[in-house]
C-alpha cells in the first residue's frame, strides 16, 4: 500500500504542477476558460476571472510542491489536493449537465470543449487523492521515500500517469477521431 500512495503523491504532484505551469504560460486562455465558467454564476462573474486564474495556479502549484515536501506539509497537500481534484470533477460535472460552452483549458492550451471526457479524466484524480488521505489517516502513507529502486519505478508510474493526464484530450482525439 505505501507504494501505491507513493505513486499516488508523485503522479498528483506531477499533475497539478504541469497543470500549473501551463496555465501560467496561457494565461488568457485560462482566464478564457475561468471566465466561461464565472459567468454561470452571476453578472458579476466575469470580473473575477483574473484574481481565480491567479489563485488557481497559485493553488495548483502550492498543492503541487507540499505533496513533494515532508511530514505535515504532505498532510495539507492530500488535503488540499483532494478539494482541487473534487472540484474539477465537479466543475466537469456542472459543465456536462448545463451543457455549458466552455473550452477546457485545464492544461494551459484550449482543447475540447468541457464536459464529460473530463469527468472520466478527473475522477480517477480524485480517486488518487482520496487514497493518499486514507493513507495518511490510515498510517500506511509515509512522510518520507522508501528504498530507492521502488521510488524510481513509482516516480516512473507517476510520470506515465501525469502525461496521459495533460495530453488526455489529445488522447481522446485520437481514438474518437483517428
Amino acid at each position: 500500500m505505501t507504494h501505491l500512495v507513493l505513486i499516488a503523491r508523485l503522479a498528483l504532484a506531477g499533475v497539478l504542477l504541469v497543470s500549473a505551469v501551463a496555465k501560467a504560460r496561457a494565461f488568457e486562455d485560462s482566464r478564457t476558460m475561468l471566465d466561461g465558467l464565472l459567468r454561470r454564476i452571476g453578472p458579476r462573474g466575469d470580473r473575477l476571472a483574473r484574481p481565480a486564474t491567479v489563485a488557481l495556479i497559485a493553488a495548483e502549484a502550492l498543492t503541487g510542491l507540499a505533496l513533494l515536501g515532508p511530514g505535515t506539509t504532505v498532510r495539507v497537500g492530500w488535503v488540499a489536493a483532494a478539494v482541487l481534484t473534487a472540484g474539477f470533477t465537479a466543475l466537469a460535472v456542472v459543465a456536462t449537465v448545463t451543457r455549458a460552452e466552455v473550452s477546457c483549458a485545464c492544461f494551459g492550451r484550449p482543447t475540447a470543449r468541457l464536459g464529460p471526457r473530463h469527468v472520466v479524466r478527473n475522477a480517477p484524480l480524485l480517486g488518487l487523492a482520496l487514497l493518499g488521505l486514507w493513507g495518511v489517516w490510515a498510517g500506511t502513507a509515509p512522510s518520507g521515500y522508501p528504498e530507492a529502486p521502488a521510488v524510481a519505478l513509482c516516480a516512473v508510474t507517476a510520470a506515465v500517469i501525469t502525461a496521459v493526464t495533460a495530453y488526455f484530450d489529445d488522447i481522446a482525439d485520437l481514438v474518437v477521431n483517428p
